[in-house]
């Protein structure tokens, strides 16, 4: 079982059965990580932080209507640490938690289920002549089962032709520029070690990931943030940090969640994107247009959210700035005239201390935070509307490229301590803006260099020495390095998800997570869940929060229920069967 929480989610809903349902179960569990944690190594640095608070996060399934049966008792994050439910932990503590979770789904599953722990990687699967399998592990073991579920997370993909000519690049003018090199993805972070002091370091991507590079480059080199002026911070460097400069194509930069104000239950509910709004659309056009027919929708919801804040919205003063930028929160950056890259910086500064600001006040108290949480909240009704084939393959394609990042940039942001530690670091001059929006990075072979640059901006171009790609990879299995997905693919029982002509990534599936084969049906007895996924479903990388439906305890509750068919149906022995998970070698993940 990946060992994650799509695993002990999966785990969870088989603890959660009748013991009726046969005599012995035997559960094997494939992770050459610890069970539980997953890729939230317990060992990670402490700056390295959740974008999750403690209170919205639990493994325990009770109250969530999408887990029957009897569901095992216990504590949420917040609980287990002893924090208040606004705070924001670290991934360190995260995979300490979750470790947790599963140590007492072990010790109160029924007697009639077996787990046999395996601390290694599934390389290869097979299917016998009656339709079970054998996966054969990295340490040399043979497992057999009935059924198995796929939770692996997050993989790596091979370098992309792009990739191989910016290597190539690095490798050919190493001699020349000594600190010049290439970091495709900066996971595992441990790569950023080989950064010298000094360097000057290009940083694609201005989210999640890059803070985490950031945080790695400053406070893990010893740099430490100080009570400053005002409520703010001041950096004191350590000596060892390298000179880093942010940019991305878009010119985003991350937006902090809000103080929360809400309880677990507090959930937006959709006045206009509604399930009977979408199921019209959906008998009048059948494939729906994002931008036509669900855009102005989730406008017109996130505006009702602002409003319901109760202060004197749209009115003359402070509501009015606050109405426009709700307004333009899904709305694409117009190109302006070229500026110089000093004032894009500004600018971005600028938005960081307005954001904070909006943020403190809390998301039912502050309009634009009130809409951007609601966001968060309608997740669900976008993915009805988006997920297995929902969207025309065009309005599909640009919604994963333009629409799935401005969404996570607005619902999915880090604490506000991130903004004021960006301002601080700003301040300091160890952080710069590299280039406007529509930055690109290109190879100069007569400097040796990357020059980062923007036709929106009349600055000179900014020069590096580093290239790092502040990213996790997507899942395309075709590109995958796994062996695991490697031999699903080759014996044709699985396949990359298509929408016509636009392949997003992830396995096809069906709504029970089910793996559809190369002839296009369904395969009984293997479930994936997850980010592998993630192309036939939207926004797979979430946690489940106490006493409130979620999407990750019904994936696993269709899954379960998919094993459970399949081991009752004749030509099975339920007493006998063996379920198994099987993930490939994780790694750490933003």
């Amino acid at each position: 079982m990946g060992g994650g929480p799509r695993g002990l989610s999966v785990l969870e809903r088989i603890c959660g059965l009748p013991q009726t349902s046969w005599d012995t179960l035997s559960i094997h569990l494939i992770d050459p990580n610890h069970p539980g944690s997953g890729t939230h190594y317990p060992s990670q640095p402490s700056y390295l932080l959740m974008n999750t608070i403690a209170g919205q996060v639990t493994m325990f399934r009770t109250g969530d209507s999408n887990a029957p049966g009897r569901p095992i008792a216990g504590p949420s994050l917040a609980e287990w640490a002893g924090v208040s439910e606004d705070t924001y932990l670290s991934r360190g503590v995260l995979g300490r938690y979750l470790a947790h979770c599963y140590r007492i789904l072990r010790r109160q599953a029924p007697d009639s289920i077996r787990i046999h722990e395996h601390r290694a990687a599934a390389e290869t699967l097979r299917t016998l002549r009656d339709g079970s399998w054998v996966l054969n592990l990295s340490d040399g073991a043979i497992v057999a089962a009935d059924f198995v579920f796929l939770t692996t997370g997050h993989g790596t993909n091979h370098p992309t032709t792009e990739d191989q000519v910016v290597q190539q690049f690095v490798a050919d003018h190493r001699r020349a520029n000594p600190r010049l090199r290439y970091i495709r993805s900066c996971y595992p972070l441990q790569k950023l070690d080989t950064i010298e002091s000094g360097a000057r370091v290009a940083v694609r991507g201005m989210g999640l990931s890059a803070i985490d590079a950031v945080a790695s480059l400053t406070v893990g080199r010893g740099g430490r943030f100080l009570p400053g002026p005002d409520g703010g911070l001041v950096y004191r460097p350590g000596g060892d940090e390298p000179r880093i400069h942010v940019y991305s194509r878009s010119g985003r930069i991350f937006s902090p969640r809000a103080v929360n104000q809400k309880t677990p239950a507090d959930v937006y509910r959709p006045s206009f994107l509604t399930a009977d709004e979408l199921a019209k659309l959906r008998l009048a056009h059948g494939q729906l247009d994002f931008e036509s027919h669900l855009l102005p929708l989730l406008r017109a919801d996130l505006r009702t959210a602002a409003e319901s804040v109760g202060e004197s919205f749209g009115e003359p003063g402070s509501g009015i700035s606050d109405l426009r930028e709700v307004e333009s929160m899904l709305r694409q950056p117009e190109p302006g005239r070229p500026r110089t890259l000093g004032a894009y910086q500004s600018a971005l500064v600028d938005f960081l201390g307005v954001d904070e600001r909006r943020a403190a006040e809390g998301n039912l108290t502050n309009p634009v935070k009130a809409a951007a949480d609601a966001l968060r909240d309608l997740r669900d009704e976008l993915r009805r509307a988006v997920e297995h084939r929902g969207l025309t393959p065009e309005s599909h394609q640009r919604f994963c490229r333009l629409y799935a990042p401005m969404l996570n940039a607005v619902a999915a942001g880090p604490p506000a301590s991130r903004s004021r530690e960006w301002r601080a670091l700003f301040a300091a001059g160890i952080l710069h803006l590299g280039a406007g929006p529509g930055a690109t990075a290109r190879l100069d072979s007569q400097s040796a260099e990357f020059v980062l640059e923007s036709g929106q901006q009349s600055s000179p171009p900014t020069r590096c020495d580093v290239l790092v790609g502040a990213s996790v990879d997507p899942f395309l299995p075709e590109q995958d390095t796994s062996p695991l997905t490697r031999s699903l693919l080759a014996a044709g029982h699985a396949r990359p998800f298509t929408n016509g002509w636009f392949q997003p990534g992830g396995f096809d599936v069906d709504t029970a997570g089910r793996l559809i084969n190369t002839d296009g049906s369904a395969v009984p007895n293997i479930c994936a869940l997850g980010h592998i996924t993630e192309g036939a479903h939207y926004f797979t990388n979430m946690l489940p929060a106490p006493g409130v439906d979620s999407r990750i305890t019904a994936d696993a509750a269709a899954a379960v229920q998919a094993m459970v068919d399949h081991l009752r149906t004749p030509q099975r022995s339920p007493q006998h069967s063996t379920t198994a998970t099987a993930p490939s070698p994780l790694k750490e993940q933003a």
